[in-house]
């Protein structure tokens, strides 16, 4: 009897243990999906909220091809002379030198004005190592980039002393006619006319004027270009001696080219009689407005070009 009943109650229990057990593992199933789903949706893991209408603007990084690139370059060993000196490396100057450059011309495209100014200077001083006339072409365009910058920074002095340095290297590697030797004259004649040096200044114009009045011929507008600085840099400087031989030669010109009574000619006529009263010529200012009063009343004369 007893025998029967305690069968009978383990009949009756295992059932109900499977049921619990079975109830139990569902229900971890369950808490295992929610945790999983919680842990998806944690803050940490989200993604960060963006503040509407607000953009998010990443940190300024310079370009990492700004020059960095050198600090991993491996130059070649190091030559040295019979006094223990160090030789150049050609090579290594070489591409230093253009490496700088490339840097100093993205930072000058980017505003980086600073930067600019610290690369460029860099390629200039390898440049300068190298002592070869073969990179005097190299050598002016980093020195025309370099007085781009100078200027935009104020520092007329500064670009003067290089523009000097590329006019030495333009003349004598590729000779006083070309066309870069052109560029840092008249980069050096505006220099001394910023630094009020109007001699230095109106020598580059006058030596300018000389070779395109030879090549091109005095209606060239490069020519009237140079008399109109070398003009009023003499009127800045008070030399009205020459102010008045430069207006006096013009008027004379357009004389004898029919254009004596031209609104052009007028105009010079008018600038001239008033530097010969700044010069205390009145007599010879009279006469000039004489003449001005009998062209003004005179139909105009349309002006031509010089044939």
């Amino acid at each position: 009897m007893a025998g029967l009943c305690l069968e009978t109650s383990m009949k009756t229990e295992v059932p109900l243990m499977f049921r619990s057990n079975k109830s139990s593992i569902s229900l971890l199933i369950a808490l295992s999906v929610s945790l999983s789903f919680f842990a998806l949706q944690s803050p940490a893991s989200a993604a960060p909220a963006k503040t509407p209408g607000k953009a998010i603007k990443p940190p300024v990084q310079h370009d990492a091809s700004m020059g960095e690139n050198l600090m991993y370059y491996t130059p070649p060993p190091l030559v040295f002379d019979a006094n223990g000196k160090p030789i150049p490396n050609m090579p290594n100057l070489v591409y230093q030198a253009n490496a700088y450059f490339e840097a100093g011309q993205k930072a000058f495209y980017k505003n980086d004005l600073e930067f600019a100014e610290s690369y460029l200077k860099k390629s200039i001083e390898c440049r300068d190592k190298l002592n070869k006339v073969r990179e005097a072409k190299e050598y002016v365009t980093g020195v025309n980039l370099l007085g781009k910058v100078l200027k935009k920074r104020n520092k007329w002095e500064e670009a003067e002393k290089y523009y000097r340095q590329a006019l030495t290297m333009a003349s004598q590697g590729l000779g006083v006619d070309a066309y870069e030797v052109k560029e840092c004259e008249l980069n050096l004649a505006e220099c001394y006319e910023k630094t009020n040096k109007y001699q230095d200044a109106i020598y580059y114009y006058r030596k300018l004027l000389t070779i395109a009045e030879r090549k091109y011929g005095p209606d060239d507008p490069d020519v009237q270009d140079y008399c109109k600085k070398i003009l009023a840099l003499n009127i800045k400087g008070g030399n009205y001696e020459a102010a008045q031989e430069i207006l006096k030669q013009r008027i004379d010109f357009e004389e004898s080219q029919g254009r004596g009574s031209t609104p052009a000619t007028v105009k010079l006529l008018e600038q001239y009689a008033e530097i010969l009263k700044k010069a205390c010529k009145m007599e010879e200012a009279a006469a000039v407005e004489e003449k001005l009063k009998t062209l003004q009343g005179a139909p105009a004369q349309a002006s031509a070009p010089a044939q």
